[in-house]
Parts: C-alpha cells; structure tokens; sequence
C-alpha cells in the first residue's frame, strides 16, 4: 500500500513476517505513525511497536479494525 513518493514514517522492521503485521504496518501508515495507531486501538505506544516488530502478534480484534480502517479507506464507507 506504499505510494511512490511518500516515505515509510512506519518504524516496523517486520513488516513482511506476518499478515497481521504488515496489516498493522498499513494502518500505521495510513493513519501518520505508530503514536497515532495507538490512539485509534486504545492502547500503550509501546505495545504497537512491539507488534510491529514482530513482538507477538495483536488480537484478532485489533487485527480486524484495522483491516477495517484500510477496507474503509480504500473502497469508502458501506
């Protein structure tokens, strides 16, 4: 999902390991920053950065919002 251009303010260093962290890398693209993907799943900065380094993997729920988030982006609202 990275445009030309644009550069990758996403500090993930597994960003191709797992569909949930890459979805997770996305998100945090998409939304400016880890800071900023923490505030929008209610959760501690560094418990995102864990996961976007491939320090555990988040729940299915917070996996699935933010598949929601990048769906909604992509295609627009339902």
């Amino acid at each position: 999902m990275q445009h030309p251009g644009v550069p990758d303010i996403c500090p993930s260093t597994a960003k191709n390991s797992h569909i949930y962290v890459r979805t997770l890398h996305d998100a945090c693209l998409a939304l400016g920053g880890e800071h900023k993907l923490a505030e929008y799943l209610g959760v501690e900065v560094a418990l995102v950065s864990d996961w976007l380094n491939g320090v555990g993997h988040p729940p299915d729920a917070v996996f699935l919002r933010c598949a929601d988030l990048l769906h909604s982006r992509r295609y627009g609202p339902d």
